[in-house]
């Protein structure tokens, strides 16, 4: 497999995407609304000089609503805890305010030009693959006059490799269990947990997904960054238990049809006997970043995402028949 990768071209593999490049001027309500629109969720981001120096993404975003609303300060926390209708109050008076932010104000004074990270249309899958990690979940494509003219993301790759599955020889019949390619997941939400506690903690965690669970720790529902998406002015939302949040964020998206609220309520699973293959179809199938794995009692125990599972395939240890 490594052998092929080397060997494919990401020229190749990726077709034209619209880009959506946003300015440090732009307002954060209008790059959303356009980021929604077009149902991507990171952007490059062009300075006042003309270059772009960063991506811009919805961890970004979050980031942002914490700083904004002192969700760092203890005591902040604990008037959200002891007192929510006043909190949500404040929210709801705030949100007109930070949704006017522009996207600088957002990045903040600490630009991270580490999550810009380009290639050309020659470059290897293999070399794409290596570049990805928990801040690089894309990688944009340059011409020759160093113009971002494409992107190529993890779901590009592995949909390649699901239309070369052979190539992964008897490896792709074995079991994900015995593979070790699922990888823990850092916490476990109770399906009444309010949204604006579970995304304080993706910041200071640093994770963007957990699984939601109902009173039996049965999975019910998948929660990430994506799911702020529709996130406004209204912030008040952010006080809803995170599966009235997620019910809420589906009746506001009727307009965007088979959008990811669909997958949040029903979230995709596997389980340790399932097949690598079964695993790369179904996820190129639905274009989902991850699926959870779970028991026979339906609690969740780790994750699968796509990068865990590119990852494992360019090990030497998994070339045909090992």
């Amino acid at each position: 497999m490594q052998h092929f990768l080397k060997n494919q071209e990401i020229g190749d593999i990726v077709k034209p995407k619209e880009m959506v490049i946003v300015k440090t001027s732009s307002k954060y309500i209008d790059v959303m609304e356009l980021m929604l629109n077009r149902k991507v969720f990171s952007a490059p981001v062009l300075g006042d000089d003309g270059r772009v120096n960063t991506v811009l993404d919805l961890l970004d975003i979050v980031g942002y609503i914490i700083e904004f609303l002192g969700l760092r300060n203890p005591q902040t926390l604990e008037r959200l805890k002891q007192s929510p209708k006043e909190f949500s109050n404040i929210l709801r008076n705030s949100g007109e305010l930070f949704s006017q932010s522009t996207i600088q104000t957002v990045l903040g004074p600490n630009i991270k030009p580490e999550k810009l990270v380009a290639c050309r249309e020659n470059t290897s899958c293999f070399d794409v693959i290596q570049a990805y990690n928990s801040l690089v979940s894309k990688v944009f494509i340059l011409d020759k006059r160093n113009e971002i003219i494409n992107l190529v993301s993890p779901i590009d790759i592995l949909s390649m490799v699901a239309q070369n599955i052979h190539i992964l020889g008897s490896v792709r019949k074995r079991k994900v269990g015995e593979l070790g390619v699922s990888i823990p997941f850092k916490r476990c939400y109770r399906k009444d947990e309010r949204v604006i506690l579970i995304i304080k903690d993706f910041l200071s965690e640093n994770f963007i997904a957990a699984p939601i669970v109902d009173d039996r720790n049965r999975l019910i529902a998948n929660f990430s960054v994506s799911n702020i998406r529709t996130l406004h002015h209204d912030f008040d939302e952010l006080m809803l238990p995170v599966k009235d949040f997620l019910e809420y964020q589906k009746i506001k998206e009727k307009r965007f049809v088979t959008s990811v609220n669909e997958i949040s309520l029903f979230p995709l699973t596997s389980s340790l006997d399932d097949t690598l293959e079964n695993t790369i179809f179904k996820l190129v199938a639905t274009r989902v970043h991850r699926l959870w794995l779970v028991d026979d009692n339906e609690k969740p125990l780790s994750m699968i995402t796509i990068d865990s599972i590119l990852k494992i395939i360019t090990l030497k240890s998994m070339e045909i028949d090992s």
